[in-house]
């Protein structure tokens, strides 16, 4: 009986810690998805500052330049340093400047606070994917790995919902969600515990530190990361825009639209286990970068609300698998004393994607139009695609 009850709560403190690890993920991307529904609004409440139609898309954008400066630094302090106080430190302080914008008078004082938010969320999401890697292994952390993807969705779906309903009241309300990290805390402190980094080793006892061709691959890796986090942020940043191009202004329904793309992909990641064990990472590359470009072709081609929400649907299902894969791409090829390193640059490489994603967008949107942006967008997905089918294929014939 002692044994079970023994057993029971390391089975209980096990399932907190895995949860704990999941709603903490869920944070990534809560950044842009506060603001990006009151987005138009909060343009339009600084349009008497200079240069204000630049300056508005940055606040946006800007914790993903600070993100992508801040992770290899924070992915060289967990390998030195350790995982759990840094990821408790940064959740404290995330909270803080996040809800700071609440208060922010100036376009300028927004964009400092927004600044400091990407510092704080580099050292969350390096610290909280390096803790995945290090917990679990085998098929149970491909399971946790989907999880994540499915709660980094789903928690973007749910904060951008409540978002575009908090912005019919004021662009400002959304910050009050970053509020959410404080709750987190609690759960840190009593589940999460520092792993034993001494050996050099993966967990599984199999795997040395890399080499410097797998690091070329890791490079490769991340630079894949970086081209298609640039498209994928398209979703957050230009839905609201192309919807008001065909005649669709509501924030409560550009918040339902990138809500669906994420649910989407929350349904996705949840089935990332199962066909892991069916397809190489690079087959699955190949189906989620088709489908994704698909999805992207649709949006651009949509004239509706309802089109719209079609397209984001089937587009959604190609950002929910991809980022358990390509983070496991990483947590695979590393040991335990470097992984936050490799991890950190991983982050950069999301990260530095969303910001410049208005860099290739506003572009051709300003040319032409926000719906030809995402059909040659969805266009050079496919071509990406069939990239990763001739190397299928070429494996496959070796």
């Amino acid at each position: 009986m002692g044994a079970a009850t023994v057993s029971a709560r390391v089975l209980a403190r096990k399932r907190l810690r895995v949860s704990t690890i999941l709603l903490t993920s869920s944070l990534a991307f809560l950044a842009p998805s506060a603001i990006a529904p009151g987005l138009p609004a909060l343009q339009e409440d600084f349009s008497h500052v200079e240069n204000s139609a630049f300056l508005s898309p940055l606040v946006l954008t800007m914790p993903m330049l600070f993100i992508a400066l801040a992770s290899p630094f924070a992915g060289y302090a967990i390998d030195r340093y350790g995982r759990r106080n840094l990821l408790i430190a940064s959740t404290v302080l995330y909270g803080l400047t996040g809800v700071s914008g609440l208060f922010m008078g100036s376009i300028v004082g927004l964009l400092v606070s927004r600044a400091f938010l990407g510092v704080f969320l580099a050292g969350i999401m390096t610290s909280v994917t390096a803790l995945v890697g290090d917990y679990f292994v085998g098929e149970e952390r491909n399971r946790v790995a989907g999880l994540q993807g499915a709660f980094m969705s789903l928690g973007t779906l749910t904060f951008v919902v409540i978002a575009g309903v908090l912005a019919e009241i004021h662009w400002r309300v959304g910050f009050t969600l970053f509020a959410v990290a404080f709750l987190l805390l609690p759960l840190m402190f009593m589940s999460l515990y520092e792993p034993d980094r001494s050996d050099t080793r993966d967990v599984s006892g199999l795997e040395p530190p890399p080499t410097l061709g797998q690091w070329t691959v890791i490079g490769l890796i991340c630079g894949l990361a970086f081209v298609t986090l640039i498209f994928m942020f398209m979703i957050p940043s230009q839905t609201a825009f192309f919807l008001a191009e065909i005649g669709v202004e509501d924030p409560t329904r550009a918040g339902l639209a990138i809500g669906l793309f994420n649910l989407s992909a929350g349904i996705a990641s949840l089935g990332y286990s199962r066909l892991r064990t069916r397809l190489s990472a690079e087959a699955i590359f190949a189906l989620l970068l088709a489908i994704g470009g698909l999805g992207y072709v649709l949006t651009g081609l949509s004239d509706s609300f309802t089109g719209t929400m079609i397209a984001m649907g089937v587009g959604g299902f190609s950002m929910g698998a991809f980022l358990p894969n390509i983070n496991l791409a990483i947590i695979s090829r590393t040991s335990m004393a470097v992984r936050g390193r490799a991890l950190g640059a991983l982050t950069t490489s999301f990260f530095l994607g969303q910001f410049l994603s208005p860099v290739w967008a506003v572009p051709i949107s300003t040319a032409s139009s926000v719906g030809n942006a995402f059909v040659v967008s969805g266009y050079l997905l496919i071509v990406m695609s069939v990239c990763f089918l001739l190397v299928v294929v070429y494996q496959r014939l070796r």
